[in-house]
């Protein structure tokens, strides 16, 4: 298996920037703001998506030239790519929704990473639709699988790898750090991997297959669109 560990170290880098770095850089700075507008949503909405921007920003510049040739391409044959896009968002869904099924009847609960995204989605609605429907798909996609598209020459060593990334950077939201005990009650979550790295490696292949990351976002936007509107819908008629 040749990998390249230089870009393989880049692509990492780019995830720390977006997950931790930028967000705590820009928490020192907007800290005072945050403090001074204490509990007014519009000014946390505001403060939440300047965050998610910066690092949309950011991993776009690092990658402007290849996303902007991508980008020609997939304009110029976005009926046939959205139709990949679709038909991987398809069959991802459904096995995602499949092993779901039987988690849930193991683990007891939901994924923790979508129970922290319908209370988000409950307490910041039009934070929740920009960041899960649009800024999210974009940020993820440039940088879970863009990122690695040259690290490994074998394109099934790239789906997997990908895929298990993509799968385990959203289940450790659903972990308890807050004491040993809770973590340890938290790790049957862990098996949540395996439903969110099969969506994952659909949204590699509809990447892979018209060597295009704006299909892959695209799948990734009808995933979580619908997803967000299901949610909008079930808690409008509770």
């Amino acid at each position: 298996m040749k990998v390249n560990f230089k870009k393989m170290g880049i692509a990492f880098l780019i995830i720390f920037l977006y997950l931790l770095i930028i967000p705590q850089i820009l928490g020192i700075f907007l800290k005072p703001i945050i403090m001074n507008f204490q509990g007014n949503y519009v000014i946390a909405t505001i403060v939440n998506l300047l965050v998610y921007v910066i690092d949309l920003l950011v991993i776009i510049f690092i990658y402007r030239k290849s996303l902007f040739k991508e980008l020609k391409d997939y304009i110029k044959n976005f009926k046939d790519y959205f139709k990949v896009a679709l038909n991987r968002w398809g069959k991802g869904f459904i096995l995602m929704f499949l092993a779901n099924i039987i988690l849930i009847s193991v683990v007891g609960n939901m994924a923790g990473n979508e129970q922290t995204n319908r209370e988000i989605l409950n307490a910041m609605p039009i934070f929740s639709v920009i960041t899960m429907v649009f800024l999210g798909p974009v940020i993820e996609e440039i940088a879970f699988r863009k990122g690695f598209r040259e690290v490994f020459k074998s394109d099934k060593v790239f789906l997997i790898f990908t895929s298990l990334l993509f799968g385990s950077m959203h289940v450790i939201n659903g972990l308890d750090f807050q004491s040993g005990s809770s973590l340890i009650q938290s790790l049957p979550q862990l098996f949540y991997i395996i439903p969110y790295s099969i969506l994952g490696y659909f949204f590699g292949k509809a990447y892979l297959d018209t060597n295009c990351i704006f299909t892959s976002i695209t799948s990734h936007f009808i995933h979580n669109g619908l997803s967000v509107l299901l949610i909008l819908v079930s808690q409008m008629l509770l």
